[in-house]
This record gives structure tokens, C-alpha cells and sequence, in this order.
């Protein structure tokens, strides 16, 4: 930027008037603004004279804020232009979602095609049929909802036992057959040992009931017996199988 710029702007800065510090009305501040901007130079680029009048933050500051709608990102407290606005991009459509079409009304995605990353989408859903698609620009931001993740497997209650030591615990866990290493963070029954008062198997029969507590004593094979025994109670009650971790997968 040469010298003589520098200059101009020097010059089409200090036209720009403050804010005054009481109230003032907004056409009057309005029309200071269109005055402002008139003066500074009718040559200038509308970004030059907005950035300029923003780095000023005098009147005609404030009143292009006022004009601007904005959002709590934004510092202010009108209809925000979408800096907060979270919606998916039509750009992560894929076939299984549901998306907000501008007919009103709730549409499930079923195929999909663009011709390149530039062009809009093309999008079939079960209401348009295969002979009617709508086109969305990737960049849109739409009312749309991702289908529920289902992870493959049969659901079952496996029951885990720690072979570290004679002492290690055991536990019934709901898990799905393709999981190799079960989770022991929720599990529906489960039995520890203490030198003070030998194995106990803990569950609860209906899922949110009271606790029940079996003592088993110093005997771990009682121990394992009504730990199975309490993990086919539960799966009696969820509809599924009982299963043991295999030899490779305990720990």
C-alpha cells in the first residue's frame, strides 16, 4: 500500500463521526451514516468503507451492528445469521437420513449422486420416488437427522472371568457376540472375593430392583454356578443367549 493511500484512508477515517454517549434516534444516525460514507470518497469499495467503519467503531459503527443481525457468538441478542447455527451440511446426507425437504414434511434419504465436489447434490428420497430427485448445494445447511447407529451382532449375555488370579472377579456383561473383549463397566451380575467373607455374587433380578447378595463362601466354583445361574435369569428376561468370553478373549 503506497503512501498516498495510506493517506486516504487516514483522511476517510476521521470523517467517520463517534457514537455519542445518550440515546440518539436510529433514522437520525442512519442518515449520518449514508453522509459518512458519501463523504469519504463515492470511489471507495463498499469493503473498504465497511472495514474502515468498523475499525473506527463510532456511529456509523454501531449502526451497521444494529443493522447486522447477530447471535450470542456474535455478542448480540438478534436472529444470528449462522455462526451458531449447528445443522448438518447437505454435503453429509447420506442414504438412512432424514432431512426437512421444502415440501414440509420429513423425507428419508435413498440414493445420492454428484457429479463433482462443485456441483449440487442430487438426492432421492422415499416421497420423491426414482424419477424425481431434489438438487442441494453441498454447503446448505438442512433440519436433517442421522439414523441410529446399529452395530452388527446378536446381543447376548456373556459371562467373563478374569484368570490373573485364584481371587480375580467374574462378571455377566450384555454384550453382542461380534465383540471380542467385553466391557465390564454395566454388568448385570457379578461375584468378588474377600479373605474376610469368601466369594458373593451381586445383580439385581429385574434390572432396577433392590440388590441381591448370594454368599458363596470360600468356594469359587459355587461362586461361578450362581453367577450363570443369574445370568440366565437375566437373559430369560431380555429374550437373548448366555454365552462364555472364549479361552482367548478373558484375561
Amino acid at each position: 500500500m503506497t503512501v498516498s493511500d495510506w493517506s486516504r484512508r487516514y483522511e476517510a477515517n476521521a470523517k467517520v463521526p463517534y457514537l455519542p454517549t445518550d440515546d440518539y434516534d436510529f433514522d437520525h444516525a442512519l442518515s449520518e451514516l449514508c453522509i459518512a460514507v458519501e463523504e469519504i470518497d463515492e470511489r471507495a469499495a463498499v469493503s473498504s468503507v465497511l472495514r474502515i467503519l468498523r475499525q473506527r467503531r463510532g456511529l456509523a459503527a454501531e449502526v451497521l451492528h444494529k443493522h447486522e443481525p447477530t447471535c450470542r457468538s456474535c455478542g448480540g441478542n438478534k436472529q444470528c445469521v449462522g455462526c451458531d447455527d449447528i445443522r448438518p451440511k447437505a454435503e453429509q446426507l447420506a442414504p438412512g437420513w432424514q432431512f426437512f425437504s421444502r415440501l414440509g414434511r420429513w423425507e428419508t434419504v435413498e440414493r445420492i449422486e454428484q457429479a463433482n465436489e462443485y456441483a449440487p447434490m442430487r438426492v432421492w428420497t422415499d416421497k420423491t420416488g426414482p424419477d424425481y430427485s431434489w438438487s442441494i448445494p453441498g454447503w446448505r445447511q438442512l433440519d436433517a437427522v442421522a439414523p441410529p447407529r446399529r452395530p452388527h451382532g446378536t446381543p447376548e449375555i456373556r459371562i467373563c472371568e478374569y484368570r490373573y488370579d485364584r481371587a480375580a472377579p467374574m462378571y455377566a456383561v450384555v454384550t453382542l457376540d461380534t465383540v471380542y473383549h467385553a466391557e465390564n463397566k454395566d454388568p448385570v451380575a457379578e461375584a468378588h472375593y474377600s479373605r474376610e467373607g469368601g466369594w458373593t455374587v451381586r445383580h439385581r433380578p429385574d434390572g432396577g430392583g433392590d440388590v441381591v447378595v448370594i454368599n458363596c463362601g470360600p468356594s469359587k466354583a459355587k461362586a461361578r454356578t450362581a453367577l450363570r445361574a443369574a445370568a440366565r435369569q437375566h437373559a430369560k428376561a431380555l429374550g437373548v443367549k448366555v454365552t462364555l468370553e472364549p479361552a482367548g478373549g478373558t484375561r
